[in-house]
């Protein structure tokens, strides 16, 4: 009833959130630890213009965060595709 889509501003969200950890401690969490919050989104709790303030600020935020974060500018082919073969060995045993 808020005239938006909250399943998509739940997830825009969740994504940003991870995008913030992976820049700030070089990690992923799949389970969110915020999930309660994203659920307020999902249900529809908030005003679609507070929701896209907060996602801008939140954009900014992870852009100065990356300027300064000491990930490597590509990810290393070779230890994906060997995680990649690890996985699926254990998955077809």
């Amino acid at each position: 009833g808020k005239n938006y889509d909250s399943k998509n501003l739940m997830h825009t969200f969740r994504l940003l959130d991870m995008a913030e950890e992976i820049a700030r401690e070089r990690t992923l969490t799949v389970r969110r630890p915020n999930i309660d919050f994203l659920m307020t989104i999902r249900r529809g709790e908030f005003e679609y213009d507070d929701l896209i303030e907060m996602a801008e600020e939140k954009i900014e935020k992870i852009a100065g965060l990356y300027q300064t974060a000491d990930l490597p500018e590509k990810p290393d082919r070779n230890q994906a595709n060997t995680t990649l073969v690890e996985i699926r060995h254990k998955a077809y045993q």
